[in-house]
Order: C-alpha cells, then structure tokens, then sequence
C-alpha cells in the first residue's frame, strides 16, 4: 500500500489509518473524522482530499469555533445581495469555494443546533443556499 501524503508512520495504528484513508477517499463518501482537540483530525482530512479524484480541486478548511456565529452561516453558504446590513453584494461562501474540492468542518459540534440542520441538508442533498 502506498504511503499517504502529509503521515508519516510505520507504526500499526498508522498503517491502519493509511488503509482506511485510501479506502474511503476512493469514495464520494462525506468522511466524519472525529479525536480529540491536537490529534491530527486536519492532516487526516487534507490526506483523504489528496488521495481522492477531488486533489485538483480546493481543500476549504474551517475552523467553526474561530467564527462567530452570526458570521458562520453567511461565511459557508454566501449570501445575496441585500441579505443583511453590509451586504453590499453577492458573495460566494466556503462551500462554492470548494467548487467540487473538499471541506474540512473543524469544530463542527460547537454551532449552533440550527446551523447544524442546515449543514445536514448540505450534506444529504449537496444543495447549498446562500443566506437572502
């Protein structure tokens, strides 16, 4: 088996991970990767990105709890022009800026219940609308 990119290990745990990560980035499956807060959840997710057929295409990853709430959902879906005050203009959100790459949702848990059903919607339909 090849090794991944961005791992390096010859330990059992890690030749584990490199299987599954291979196994699953083969897929168009969406990847929940979940540990504990410094385990290496983003260097796993930016390995799954490299070795599906989404590696030519952008990796987005976010930082959910870095972003305030009332900014979250305009800053992954967009937003049309005249959304909300300061919306000047239409502007694309992170998931439009994948375009077809992948999206890394950190701290995904710490949002707010609301939010959490819109990205289920995204998940299971792949339609995202912007907010306005």
């Amino acid at each position: 088996m090849e090794d991944l990119p961005c791992v390096v290990g010859g330990h059992p745990s890690i030749q584990a991970l490199t299987a599954l990560v291979w196994k699953v980035a083969a897929t168009p499956a969406t990847v929940l990767i979940s540990g504990e807060s410094g385990t290496g959840k983003e260097l796993v997710a930016r390995a799954v990105h490299l070795c599906s057929p989404r590696a030519g295409r952008p990796l987005i990853p976010v930082n959910c709890a870095a972003i305030p709430a009332e900014l979250l959902e305009s800053e992954l879906f967009g937003h049309a022009r005249g959304a909300f005050t300061g919306a000047v203009a239409a502007r694309a959100g992170m998931f439009q800026l994948a375009d077809g790459g992948s999206i890394f949702l950190d701290e995904v848990g710490d949002t707010s219940p609301a939010l959490q059903t819109k990205l289920l919607r995204v998940l299971q339909d792949g339609n995202v609308r912007p907010v306005g």
